[in-house]
Parts: structure tokens; sequence; C-alpha cells
């Protein structure tokens, strides 16, 4: 039985880097609270953040844009006893004239006050969602811990 949920968590794992992978994102963050968290409130900050990210970037009418020129993508949400923090695979709309790095610390800095970011571009995909997704090995990983950006649009 056990090794049949390992396996499972394996195939759920890879499934997630492919969905990844097909997002085709252009960034790598990480955003920490510096504190000790819930999943759900986790959750809200992240889809906070996506919306002044868009709001930024796109404009105050973002609400009206498809999904597809917004900030989309997907968070694995780790740590969920101590340190919570979430590690996202974003694409972020096209905009030469932000300084994302600088726009994503600010924004989640208001959010949390004491939070910090890592912001990185991505180069290899498959590589960084697999270190996103490694906690799905866990017995102890819960599918509330995956936050996709997509979920707080309307469609």
């Amino acid at each position: 039985m056990t090794q049949n949920n390992q396996k499972l968590r394996q195939q759920l794992r890879d499934n997630y880097v492919k969905l990844a992978k097909q997002m085709e994102p252009n960034a790598f963050v990480t955003l920490a609270t510096n504190d000790t968290g819930e999943i759900l409130e986790m959750t809200r900050l992240i889809g906070k953040f996506c919306g002044m990210m868009d709001r930024e970037i796109c404009g105050h009418k973002f609400h009206t844009y498809p999904t597809n020129k917004r900030t989309n993508g997907i968070f694995v949400i780790e740590h969920t006893k101590t340190n919570i923090h979430a590690h996202g695979l974003l694409k972020f709309p096209d905009d030469p004239t932000v300084d994302l790095p600088l726009l994503t610390a600010r924004k989640w800095n208001i959010l949390t006050k004491a939070g910090t970011t890592n912001f990185q571009p991505i180069y290899d995909v498959a590589g960084v969602a697999g270190y996103c997704t490694k906690e799905m090995s866990n017995f102890s990983f819960n599918g509330d811990q995956v936050v996709v950006a997509g979920q707080f649009m309307k469609h």
C-alpha cells in the first residue's frame, strides 16, 4: 500500500511539473511571511499579491483582462508548520518598463510587513518545477498547498 501511495505522489508531482512547463513561466518567485502561518491565510495573501501585481502592470481595469494577459502560474506552499512560504512559477504580463523583482518585493512587503521575497528568471522550467514540488512526495503533503493564480480570476 505504501509503495502505491509513493507512486501516486510521484505521478502527481510529475503532472505538476508538466503543467508548469505548459504555463511557460518567466519568473521563479518565493514569498515568505517570516512567521508561522496557515495554508488558508497564505493562499489569501497569494491572491492579493497577484491582484496587486496585475493592477500595477496592467492598470486599474486588470480584472477585465483575459487570463493570458495577467499574472498567472502556480504556487506550492511549504513548511506549513514552521516558516511558511510559497514557491511560485509565474508568467507575468510583458511590460519592459516594470522592474518585476522590485515590484514583487514592494507589494509583498505591503501585505506582510516583515515578509521576504526571492525573484529569479527561469532558465530551466522542469528543474525549478521539480524543486517547487519536492514536498509533494511527503506523506503530510496536502492538496491545499497548491495554489493556481487563475483561481482568483473571473473566467
